[in-house]
């Protein structure tokens, strides 16, 4: 790996991407939609050899790679072929209609049975088409910061557009709003820390993308196909989480045993196993997590880098960080929003275990639940995907499902004089997005049990842990491993150049001296840090990290032009502590003020068990306004960053 990863990765994405020839981007506009029009992709298929074991029907890629396994017992000799297909669909998670089962070139008909199929294996193969309804993530070359027209308003990007790096990828798709049922054509969207960037496409001469904020200059590169486990499911179409269920053998003794030893406890719900907060690097910004690093094979297996120099418990990392890491790849491997690059790749990961404990009931009831705020990962890191696996959920635990929403834009409201369209913003709307297929609001819920698996794109949704309640007569908890993956485009400084020098100043004290001995030089030269220190950065990080970081309110970032001003609705990161509307607001006619709280009260967190964000939306309107107005004044959640003991 060259020490400079930001530029290898530039150069790795545009070596492997399918580059557009000069002039083939164009749009077009009709009816005052612009749509903008690509190069048809090369196709994107794979070859599957199939065999028939004493465990079933085996797909192997032509690298030898096994991609799915349908069981015996889910196979019989009067099974139709069309049949058999939807079970390997399944197990591939993409649709029937990019199958093929081809024999001397000849696609099979479905009709046939699967006896005949039998008959002429090994000579059959699989044709797997892997472009049959995906979404293809562009290339983008980053060219210079403009306004984005929004008809009267404009958005200026210019802080956000200098944040991006020279190489951005982008998803380009029509957005549906919820106070408009009409398509406002294609926009670029930018996935990162700071939220979802939406960027209107413009016309230029001939129908050519003129020169603007973003030029498309390739299709990124081909994701793996890797075999993913056989229950893997995807929280929502547009949105990208994915989920299973998972056994990752030894782990529980390994953290239980670790948890014993470190008794770090420094919140009455939260017991830290692997705290990234106490393993840091100085950066201008502030300290920032320490990654450990993973070679990735092209067939999907995860090697972890450095030994004794791969993370301060380089045991844990390698027993416990590494087969959580490859059980994930293969939905990692999935996700598009952003797409990462993960075959023959060197990723970096921040590996966190973590338990959750709610007290046994109490007599009101008050005490034993747990409830969870929405929030994304990483304060200073750029943190592209999470990797969570629940090794251990007590019984008496009810509830805690995990609940996601995509960070796109929701809406664009104009509260000028001509155009408005505030009226339109209902109770009834939102309600209705909550329920829509995801062109408007993405929003899913995974339930939560020992075993499970799950994925998702830090930089799309914002998430948070739905209410959780103990039912039985002792503490119980929700323990979990956390592995932050790196933007590749943004990356941290290694554990390995963290730990070289105590590294090599250990080996070179000891022998003679002694292990407690070699920490004391270490803490003395400044090398190493005390864990009474360590925990204090950690107490006053952590504080940090549980603060409110953005809500489903109104972004005063949006600038007016000519007699009008807009805002866009969604969510939005480190947003302004005043709980007051912006200033553009305050003069707002009567009742559009209160349309905007409908948005807000999405923040509300859910009372009842089982729900989520439409809540809210339920309530009659003395509850809502009550409710919201406790929001306002701090009430409606218990902030556990103020309860932080000292170590």
């Amino acid at each position: 790996m060259a020490p400079d990863m930001h530029v290898q990765y530039s150069q790795v994405l545009l070596e492997r991407m399918e580059a557009f020839p000069e002039g083939s981007v164009k749009t077009s506009y009709a009816n005052r939609v612009t749509k903008l029009s690509l190069p048809k992709p090369a196709s994107r298929q794979k070859m599957v050899s199939m065999s028939l074991t004493a465990s079933g029907l085996s797909g192997r890629g032509l690298g030898g790679e096994e991609l799915f396994l349908v069981p015996e017992e889910g196979l019989a000799s009067k099974m139709m072929l069309g049949q058999v297909l939807e079970e390997i669909a399944l197990r591939l998670c993409i649709p029937t209609d990019g199958l093929t089962l081809l024999w001397n070139g000849r696609a099979l008909r479905s009709a046939m049975l699967f006896s005949d199929l039998k008959e002429s294996l090994p000579e059959t193969v699989l044709r797997v088409d892997l472009d049959c309804d995906a979404l293809l993530p562009l290339v983008c070359r980053k060219l210079r910061p403009a306004e984005v027209s929004l008809g009267e308003g404009s958005l200026d990007l210019d802080v956000k557009f200098d944040e991006l790096p020279e190489i951005v990828q982008t998803i380009c798709k029509p957005r549906t709003f919820i106070t408009d049922d009409r398509e406002h054509g294609d926009l670029l969207l930018s996935y990162g820390r700071a939220g979802v960037l939406a960027y209107q496409l413009r016309r230029g001469p001939y129908d050519s993308l003129r020169a603007g904020l973003l030029e498309p200059i390739g299709y990124f590169p081909m994701a793996p196909v890797w075999q993913l486990p056989r229950d893997s499911k995807q929280g929502s179409r547009n949105l990208d989480v994915w989920s299973c269920k998972m056994e990752v053998p030894s782990i529980k003794k390994l953290l239980d045993e670790h948890a014993a030893e470190t008794q770090d406890r420094p919140l009455p719900r939260y017991e830290m196993i692997v705290d990234p907060n106490q393993f840091l690097s100085d950066t201008p910004d502030g300290p920032v997590w320490v990654p450990c690093e993973f070679d990735v094979s092209a067939d999907g297996r995860a090697c972890l880098v450095g030994g004794p120099r791969s993370h301060a418990f380089p045991t844990l990392a390698a027993r416990v960080a590494q087969p959580v890491l490859e059980a994930a790849l293969p939905l990692l491997a999935r996700l598009r929003r952003p797409q990462l690059l993960l075959d023959e790749r060197r990723i970096q990961v921040v590996f966190k275990a973590q338990r959750i404990i709610v007290p046994a009931a109490a007599t009101d009831g008050s005490d034993s639940e747990y409830v969870g705020l929405w929030h994304v990962d990483g304060y200073r890191e750029h943190i592209a995907a999470v990797v969570l696996y629940y090794y251990h959920v007590d019984e008496g635990l009810e509830g805690g499902n995990m609940e996601f929403c995509g960070r796109e834009p929701m809406d664009v409201l104009g509260i000028g004089d001509c155009s408005n369209n505030f009226y339109k913003l209902t109770k009834d709307r939102l309600r209705s997005a909550l329920r829509s297929d995801g062109s408007c609001l993405e929003t899913c819920r995974v339930p939560i049990s020992t075993g499970s698996l799950l994925v998702f794109s830090n930089y799309q949704v914002a998430h948070r842990v739905l209410r959780m309640v103990n039912r039985g007569s002792a503490e119980a908890s929700r323990d979990f491993v956390a592995l932050f993956l790196v933007d590749p485009a943004r990356p941290l400084t290694p554990a390995t150049s963290v730990l070289s020098q105590p590294y090599m100043l250990t080996r070179t004290l000891s022998p003679p001296l002694k292990t407690a001995e070699v920490q004391s030089i270490l803490e003395f030269l400044g090398v190493s840090q005390t864990t009474s220190s360590a925990r204090r950065l950690r107490n006053s990080l952590l504080w940090e990290q549980l603060q409110p970081s953005g809500e489903f309110c109104a972004n005063s970032g949006v600038v007016a032009t000519g007699n009008g001003c807009y805002t866009m609705i969604g969510w939005l990161h480190k947003l302004l502590a005043d709980p007051q509307p912006p200033s553009s607001f305050r003069n707002m006619r009567d009742g559009e003020d209160r349309r905007l709280n409908y948005v807000r009260a999405l923040n509300l967190a859910p009372q009842e068990l089982d729900r989520g964000l439409s809540e809210a939306l339920s309530l009659e309107s003395m509850d809502f306004e009550t409710r919201l107005a406790l929001y306002d004044a701090g009430y409606d959640v218990t902030d556990e960053s103020e309860r932080l003991l000292q170590p």
